[in-house]
């Protein structure tokens, strides 16, 4: 009788570390996804130059995308967690405009926490545009991770 006691506490175990719901809803999340999501409309597309890590040391919370999407002539920016995936975090996208318009979501970065992404979009026609993206492990000790394009491109 032990034995198959200690035999199925082995397999629920090892199920366990296998399959995650947590990670298995956070793979399900993608830039487009984020972006359509934010927008509801999809047809979004990756840009040149369009990822970067979101890092605080050597360690990546996600990465920052930026996407664009044609019949709305509308970019966005969706940052998409990797670390604290399903964990209430504050996330946040920003994307900056040339002319000086820039979109936030959510507006400030401790105004709202996130489980799997923040995304932002703006009409975007003819402007060069930058992006961010931030996410804090806001469970421990508040360290802030980051990533960005500081320069213009994506003019178009």
């Amino acid at each position: 009788m032990k034995s198959k006691a200690l035999a199925l506490a082995a397999v629920l175990a090892a199920g366990a570390v296998f399959v995650h719901p947590t990670a298995a809803f956070a793979g399900t999340y993608t830039p487009e996804a984020a972006c359509a999501k934010e927008t509801g409309r999809s047809g979004w597309t990756h840009v040149s130059d369009n990822k970067r890590a979101v890092k605080t040391g050597g360690s990546t919370f996600g990465y920052v995308y930026l996407m664009w999407n044609r019949s709305l002539q509308k970019n966005c920016v969706a940052v998409i967690k990797t670390s604290f995936a399903g964990t209430p975090t504050f996330t946040q996208a920003v994307l900056k405009f040339k002319d000086g318009a820039a979109y936030r979501d959510p507006g400030k970065l401790t105004a709202k926490k996130y489980k799997y992404f923040a995304a932002a979009a703006g009409y975007g026609k003819g402007k060069c545009v930058q992006y961010e993206g931030y996410i804090s492990d806001t469970r421990i000790d508040f360290a802030l991770a980051s990533g960005k394009r500081t320069t213009w491109g994506n003019c178009g």
